[in-house]
């Protein structure tokens, strides 16, 4: 047995870890948690999070941690502030594996595994230095550990519940808290088991999980006079809740669709999955996950601040789900829904090369679009062998994990090199001051490993320049702002990959 989980960790860390020392980092999210975890790294300060030397309230602390450890492990570089991502995406895998195993049967466990494996969504999220990758496995560690206790009674998996919570509080906040424990009560109250919020031992388990989440708060509010808690909760917590924060607005349905899209190619098959569910709303099990899947997404639902990112943890819980559904089906149940995938991978290149040769930054990657074929292939492949259920379920699965595989290893890096960071770093002199006008690709501080000084007006960019030879990055909507200072020459400008913005490098 245990042989079995090394192999299938070993397989699944080979998957999640798939080149990523091999792509910059070009997001704004990954430089701003990367630079912070180097700058607190470089203080010695494990309390105060900062990004560019500036107070960052954003995130709390956990993930910091392990790019901390990392760093020191091996280097400031995009490996160390993107390893531990992997890693924990491995861990969810054989968590879920482990869960699946443990409540269901051996069949649903591989199955279980191999859904999540084929989420080419779910591996990009743990390619990435967030918070998000660590966030998910600890909430589905909470969730998987009450359920084995509520069937099981056994205290190690509630205490581990309760521990799980404050971890994930010290990942991302207090929706690691509340959207795993409104699960737990929503499932308790449709059981019509009030008496066993006893057993839960409530008070004494919020106890543990304040215990080890609480600790940095307090200490993060005294140092910073409260302003860290302030923005926190105020800003990243229910103003992203109430409205649209930087764009990222839109439907009630579309949480949905981002939870669809993200599950591919397995959630074509997610209208026999709510069949299934109902047909075993008798099995404890499958309810309570349920529950869980459809709380969290329909709470993200109502969010005014939608992105794709929200929704990811409960993607282990609903590859259990679609894990059940899938070995029960038959042939002629799913084979609309082959169809579907096949035409939907047939589209999928055309309109991914269309957009990017219509795109002034990425036209030069627009061929790299015919990679997605390989989708293609696998669907076509299954929709040949539609009547043996164990080849369509191993054609998706195979062209899945080759498509996460060519993604990462062929054409991101050929997408990494048209990235506005790549392109201008080469013009800086790195020895020579450096500030930025009102915004900056937040990627050069990763790079640059030294403050950029803000300059908020013309009349502080041209005081900077008066020390001699300097370096000013901007975008390129406030080079207006800036035309009456001569002195100042535009050397290199670039489109921000995935982002409207255009990065420019002025010198004198």
């Amino acid at each position: 047995m245990n042989y079995k989980y090394i192999t299938l960790w070993l397989f699944a860390f080979f998957v999640f870890i798939s080149n990523i020392w091999g792509i910059s980092i070009f997001s704004l999210d990954e430089a701003k948690n990367a630079s912070c975890a180097r700058e607190m790294l470089e203080r010695g300060d494990f309390i105060v999070p900062t990004f560019n030397y500036e107070l960052r309230t954003d995130k709390p602390p956990l993930h910091y941690y392990f790019m901390m450890f990392a760093y020191k492990l091996f280097g400031v570089n995009e490996f160390s502030a993107r390893f531990f991502s992997s890693f924990f995406g491995s861990l969810t895998v054989i968590l879920t594996y482990f869960f699946a195993n443990r409540v269901f049967n051996e069949k649903v466990a591989i199955l279980s595994y191999i859904v999540l494996l084929s989420s080419l969504h779910f591996i990009f999220q743990f390619h990435m230095a967030v918070p998000d990758p660590f966030l998910i496995f600890f909430i589905t560690l909470a969730v998987f550990s009450f359920y084995i206790f509520y069937r099981e009674k056994k205290e190690i998996f509630l205490w581990i519940f309760y521990v799980s919570l404050g971890l994930g509080i010290l990942s991302k906040g207090l929706v690691a808290l509340l959207l795993p424990l409104l699960s737990v009560l929503i499932f308790i109250a449709l059981n019509k088991e009030l008496s066993f919020i006893k057993e839960m031992k409530i008070l004494k388990g919020l106890f543990i999980t304040l215990t080890v989440s609480l600790p940095w708060y307090v200490a993060v509010g005294l140092k910073t006079d409260w302003i860290w808690i302030k923005e926190f909760l105020l800003k990243h917590n229910i103003s992203r809740f109430s409205e649209p924060m930087e764009g990222h607005g839109g439907l009630f349905i579309i949480t949905f669709l981002f939870v669809f899209v993200g599950m591919l190619p397995f959630s074509v098959f997610i209208f026999q999955t709510v069949k299934e569910v109902f047909k075993n709303r008798l099995n404890p099990a499958v309810v309570f996950l349920s529950i869980f899947v459809f709380t969290y997404t329909l709470f993200f639902s109502l969010s005014k601040t939608k992105l794709p990112n929200y929704t990811v943890p409960v993607y282990p819980a609903l590859s259990i789900l679609i894990a059940i559904t899938l070995q029960k089906l038959y042939h002629y149940r799913y084979i609309y829904s082959l169809i579907f995938y096949t035409i939907l991978t047939l589209s999928l290149p055309f309109i991914l090369y269309f957009s990017l040769k219509n795109d002034k930054n990425l036209y030069l990657v627009a061929d790299y679009s015919w990679f997605f074929f390989i989708l293609t292939v696998g669907a076509f492949l299954a929709l040949i062998m539609y009547k043996d259920t164990s080849k369509v379920i191993l054609s998706l699965f195979i062209s899945s994990v080759v498509m996460s595989l060519t993604f990462f290893y062929v054409i991101m890096p050929k997408v990494d090199k048209e990235s506005s960071v790549k392109v201008i770093l080469p013009y800086i002199d790195k020895d020579l001051p450096i500030g930025y006008y009102k915004r900056y690709n937040p990627a050069f501080s990763f790079y640059l490993k030294k403050r950029i000084i803000p300059l908020n007006t013309p009349e502080e960019v041209k005081n900077f320049i008066k020390q001699g030879k300097v370096n000013i990055l901007t975008r390129e909507e406030y080079l207006e702002e800036l035309k009456d200072i001569k002195e100042l020459k535009v050397i290199v400008k670039k489109k921000d990959l995935f982002e409207n913005p255009t990065s420019v490098l002025l010198k004198n």
